[in-house]
């Protein structure tokens, strides 16, 4: 949600370039409209552009080289979508642009603020606070916390020293790169060149200036000293390997993110170290707390009932915003947060409120530089490399195998069987779950346990990519009220063939019926993991029917770091 790229340099090259492709990487994260900054000639130049970097684009024509630049994709949160009310914002007298991710929570107290200094505002969007606020501390920018509250990151230049000038505050993520020539500032690695070969994250309370190839950071507006950590960038994020989406190349990488998943759980020492540890913390625990947002709730509320069902001990998944301080008893537990991209903010705030009850905390995380696992206590990577759509298919699969490797010991299992039927589900999905010919008015998904947990994360993914009305539903909930909605323009898509009587009432109400067999536990009992990927293919398939972008879904954002 909104992306920062910037670039700084000794020696004047094309950075506009370079920025505009750091933008491109951070499309994922959902926007609505973009814009630069740069210097030339002791100016400041700002273009901006609603729509996508390809239109940014048009609109940088010869682009000069420069020593600074700077560049956002916005999510709009306050502000309607306008080339006005995009980022770059520039100070009153137009010498200091910046870019921001987050919310200036202050925001009217620092209006009267500013007014007082005779300086007025010329949109409703917070960022525009912070080059004038930093205007008027010219020489007291370090502090810039003590007079702006909420959580934040920001990027700012200025004409005439082309200097970076960075700030954090709370949880979300900005990274500093450093490769020979140049130093980058990013929302996430990912967009990092592989030219990079360092890396610094930013902490809360922190400022940092760049200047001549060189950092100096500031912590509650004093001096202090951070080291570069080694970084090697070895994929590339824009390639989709001969696939028309991101979404159906995630979706095609599955069986080898199992089979990695496994044969690393298995033969990693480090990671068999820490499921050894992990478990006999189980033991010593009466309750296992799973917090997690949207996907990867789902993923909680399944690990959830697998704990119960192998372990004999209370697990409660909770959705990460209604986590709060009363619904954790005062008792022995340990928690597991999932996160794709280790920066959910709903989840970082869960995490404050678990981190208050002293509760030891376990990540499942496909970032293991974000904050989420910078946070906790033992992190288990998820190893699916960069997922781009917006709607989250292998990670899914990966924190559900994950965590079924953590929970119980299934060295038993044959890998290749698993891999095997995995691969075979996604071979056939189209004949497992066929796109309808006529689009329905609207979809209930229904099953019972796990099943009505994979109808959840079903109708999610359709209603993520069709933006149709699309319901998950345990099996025997529909005649306590989403029968009513039942007619000949409804679709019902069940999971497994234990849903016999719910079936029957569908279709003698007129509704088409689509069942996915259960599948033989025995021989696979981690067959719910791959039982998902039909209804991934069909929610790939109609919304491409129905003319979506499947990758970038209207209103939605990949990462989701504003609560």
């Amino acid at each position: 949600m909104c992306g920062i790229f910037g670039c700084h340099s000794q020696q004047s090259q094309n950075l506009v370039e370079q920025t505009l492709q750091g933008l491109k990487i951070l499309e994922y994260r959902g926007y609505d409209s973009a814009g630069i900054a740069y210097t030339i000639d002791n100016q400041l130049k700002v273009i901006k552009s609603i729509g996508d970097i390809d239109q940014l684009k048009q609109k940088v024509i010869n682009p000069p080289t420069t020593t600074t630049c700077i560049g956002h994709t916005r999510w709009a949160t306050n502000g309607t979508v306008s080339v006005k009310n995009s980022h770059p914002h520039l100070s009153t007298d137009s010498s200091i642009a910046v870019v921001h991710n987050g919310i200036i929570e202050n925001y009217q107290q620092c209006v009267e603020f500013l007014t007082k200094h005779n300086i007025k505002l010329k949109t409703p969007v917070d960022t525009e606070l912070i080059p004038n606020m930093l205007y008027l501390l010219s020489h007291n920018k370090h502090n810039i916390h003590q007079y702006l509250q909420g959580q934040y990151v920001f990027c700012a230049t200025d004409k005439q020293s082309n200097s970076l000038f960075l700030a954090k505050k709370g949880n979300l993520p900005l990274y500093i790169g450093r490769s020979l020539q140049t130093i980058y500032i990013s929302s996430d690695t990912l967009a990092l060149p592989q030219t990079v070969t360092h890396i610094i994250a930013m902490e809360d309370m922190e400022t940092c200036e760049v200047f001549d190839h060189q950092l100096q950071f500031y912590s509650n507006g004093q001096p202090i000293t951070k080291s570069w950590q080694s970084f090697n960038q070895s994929f590339i994020a824009s390639d989709k390997n001969g696939f028309a989406t991101y979404m159906e190349k995630e979706i095609n990488e599955i069986p080898a993110i199992m089979e990695r998943i496994i044969n690393t759980y298995r033969k990693d020492s480090t990671i068999i170290r820490l499921i050894n540890q992990t478990r006999t913390q189980f033991k010593q625990t009466k309750c296992i707390h799973l917090c997690a947002c949207g996907t990867s709730y789902h993923a909680a509320l399944i690990l959830a009932k697998i704990i119960e069902r192998d372990l004999h001990m209370r697990a409660i998944a909770h959705i990460s915003s209604e986590l709060t301080t009363t619904t954790l008893l005062n008792e022995p537990a340990i928690a597991i947060v999932i996160s794709q991209s280790g920066e959910t903010a709903d989840t970082l705030s869960a995490m404050d409120i678990l981190q208050q009850h002293k509760i030891p905390i376990i990540a499942f995380c496909n970032v293991t530089t974000s904050t989420i696992a910078k946070r906790s206590q033992t992190i288990f990577p998820l190893l699916c490399g960069p997922e781009i759509a917006v709607a989250s298919t292998k990670v899914f699969c990966a924190a559900l195998l994950v965590g079924c490797l953590l929970i119980k010991d299934y060295n038993t299992i044959s890998c290749g069987n698993f891999i095997e039927n995995t691969t075979k589900t996604l071979q056939f999905a189209r004949k497992i779950l066929s796109a309808p010919h006529k689009i329905p008015h609207r979809i209930f998904i229904i099953g019972k346990d796990i099943n009505h947990v994979l109808a959840l994360e079903a109708a999610l993914k359709i209603k993520e990519v069709t933006y149709l009305h699309c319901e998950g539903y345990p099996a025997n909930e529909l005649k306590h009220g989403p029968l009513s909605m039942v007619d000949d323009n409804t679709l019902s898509i069940v999971f497994g063939d234990d849903a016999t009587n719910a079936s029957a009432e569908i279709q003698a109400r007129g509704g088409k019926v689509i069942i996915i067999p259960t599948p033989n536990y025995q021989s696979d009992p981690l067959a719910f993991i791959h039982q998902i990927i039909p209804a991934q293919i069909f929610a790939l398939d109609l919304a491409l029917t129905l003319g979506n972008n499947p990758d970038k879904p209207r209103n939605l954002a990949k990462s989701v770091t504003v609560l």
